[in-house]
């Protein structure tokens, strides 16, 4: 997830916003029923989804398979995922992707000008949400 923009915040108070997404994001995924699909793939790969996070998920926009995202693992894990599935989410017909991506995401939590890394701010929410 690139960090947005802005002009008058400090580099805490960007990492705050790209927290509160994250959560927000994460929440609204443990509060509401998952896509079928989505939480089938899941289960046969061994995700817990009750330690999991949603971190990204796009439904049904133009040009990609039907369900899209990230994910991070309760290990820890970063998951890149792009699921065919029938109009209603619930019928998998073909997982184009579905990819450890944990080395190409910035886990540092100092980084020079920007603070701590958008993957160890949704490590920090997954840690939190579990706790």
């Amino acid at each position: 997830m690139p960090l947005p923009r802005y002009r008058k915040l400090n580099v805490q108070q960007q990492n705050a916003v790209v927290e509160d997404l994250i959560r927000r994001e994460a929440m609204h995924w443990r509060q509401n029923p998952l896509p079928e699909a989505l939480k089938e793939s899941g289960s046969e790969r061994g995700i817990q989804w009750e330690r999991s996070i949603i971190i990204n998920l796009c439904v049904d926009f133009p040009g990609m398979p039907r369900l899209s995202g990230l994910l991070l693992t309760q290990d820890e894990r970063f998951v890149d995922f792009e699921i065919e599935t029938d109009a209603a989410h619930r019928v998998v017909e073909s997982v184009e992707v579905w990819k450890d991506v944990t080395a190409t995401q910035n886990t540092n939590e100092r980084n020079r000008g920007i603070g701590a890394g958008s993957g160890a701010i949704a490590i920090k929410v997954l840690r939190t949400l579990n706790s």
